[in-house]
């Protein structure tokens, strides 16, 4: 299907088929793009010991600081050609991409630098043990080396999937991942946590390069101009990216602080977390994927003004999501210490992960439905609105964890998350049923 068709059929047609064919690409990318860090995971994790899973856990912590700065900068980018799409010529179009990728490129240079000078600072910010600190710190010096290269992968894939096009973006990350495993098994051996970091950063050099050729050949019109670059496109992608990266960022400034919290509870379960929580967002990939196909939907669509198909998609898109949470749930309920097997042999890492996997498990039908609610102030551009939703229920589930982890324990984890998760997703829907008044006044 070519990129005009799928984009035509966003716009016109049954919804639930538009949706189905368009999300199912942008979920299996997420997926596989997930593997990049369940694979080193899982390959540190057998290959290794606990002390080399729990560096690479603290180290990805760390790192997840700029990969979702990174993510709002692609989420903010992909959302504004979706919503240009619809009115812009294409000379216009390729304008922005090269704006928004000049801009990707400067904030990776610079975001590499400051990471490989506050390496260790980091680090020892959330407490990571001394033991593991030199490996951790190797790890993050190695993955940044790629970051630049990784922020414009990414946010080419994104500026794709805004323009209708699911499939290409998935062929790049299916390549990357395969290359990435390959690179992980043939150098964890002889250079340990550092082989994994490398093997992760070259495979998003390649994934980089075959993007950009992608978007030179379509997308770009002709060769970037300096004349180019243009001030309002900047403050337009600032607008719409500055909320999704404070949100991104927020995720891992979270997980800074309840690694901060696990740091006196010892290196299983420093392990047994980090286990527990890549299984749990690989599971919910597909929750995130159907989100993100929902934004640009709700975008294009709205900027076609067809408010009554905008309508009709979030209804299919609701019982979509929920049906899918309720699946894994029962699925993690069941089956968490095989899952967590797939990730180490040592036997008190997988006690504490599957404790947290079985019980955060129970009130993924809230995250979904809270995800749901702020797709719908994304693909409305009410990127207020969607900050302080994401923002809220971040700070209700840090502040859960500050009071019940001192007095429960690792148990106070998943406890916290049983008081975080519905209240996140009241705070969303009534932010969201303020938004669609505001859309209507």
């Amino acid at each position: 299907m070519s990129q005009e068709t799928t984009e035509n059929a966003l716009l016109s047609g049954p919804v639930r088929p538009a949706l189905l064919r368009f999300a199912g690409p942008i979920i299996l990318t997420m997926v596989a793009t997930q593997l990049y860090s369940v694979a080193d995971t899982m390959i540190v994790g057998l290959c290794l010991d606990a002390d080399a899973l729990a560096a690479v856990s603290n180290a990805s912590t760390v790192l997840m600081v700029f990969l979702f700065v990174s993510g709002g900068m692609e989420l903010g980018g992909g959302l504004l050609l979706a919503a240009r799409r619809p009115t812009s010529t294409p000379d216009e179009l390729s304008a922005a991409v090269y704006n928004l990728l000049f801009i990707d490129g400067v904030l990776g240079l610079l975001m590499a630098g400051a990471g490989l000078l506050g390496a260790e600072w980091l680090l020892r910010l959330i407490r990571t043990p001394a033991g593991i600190l030199p490996q951790a710190a190797e790890y993050i010096r190695f993955y940044l080396a790629g970051l630049p290269f990784l922020m414009v992968y990414d946010l080419s894939k994104q500026l794709v999937m805004g323009c209708g096009n699911s499939k290409t973006p998935l062929y790049a990350v299916l390549g990357t991942s395969v290359l990435n495993i390959l690179l992980d098994l043939a150098w964890v051996g002889p250079f340990g946590v550092a082989g994994t970091a490398a093997a992760t950063a070259l495979s998003q050099v390649a994934g980089c390069l075959f993007m950009l050729w992608y978007l030179r050949r379509t997308l770009l019109t002709g060769p970037f101009r300096p004349a180019m670059l243009d001030r309002r496109c900047l403050w337009e992608v600032f607008r719409l990216a500055a909320p999704s990266a404070i949100q991104q960022a927020s995720a891992p400034v979270g997980g800074m602080v309840k690694q901060g919290l696990l740091g006196g509870i010892g290196v299983a379960a420093i392990a047994g977390f980090s286990c527990a929580n890549k299984m749990s967002s690989l599971l919910l990939m597909p929750v995130y994927g159907f989100t993100q196909s929902l934004v640009f939907f709700i975008a294009q669509n709205t900027a076609a003004r067809q408010d009554g198909r905008v309508r009709a998609g979030v209804r299919q898109a609701r019982g979509i999501m929920l049906l899918y949470a309720l699946g894994v749930t029962a699925g993690c309920v069941l089956f968490a210490r095989p899952m967590l097997r797939l990730f180490t042999t040592d036997g008190n890492a997988i006690a504490y992960g599957a404790l947290l996997l079985s019980r955060q498990a129970i009130v993924y039908a809230f995250t979904a439905m809270k995800h749901f609610q702020e797709a719908s102030l994304r693909g409305r551009q009410q990127m207020g609105l969607y900050l302080a939703s994401n923002l809220g229920g971040t700070a209700i589930d840090l502040l859960a964890c500050v009071l019940l982890v001192p007095l429960w324990g690792y148990s106070g984890f998943y406890l916290a998350s049983f008081v975080s998760a519905p209240a996140g997703f009241l705070l969303a829907a009534g932010l969201a049923r303020a938004g669609a008044r505001q859309a209507a006044g």
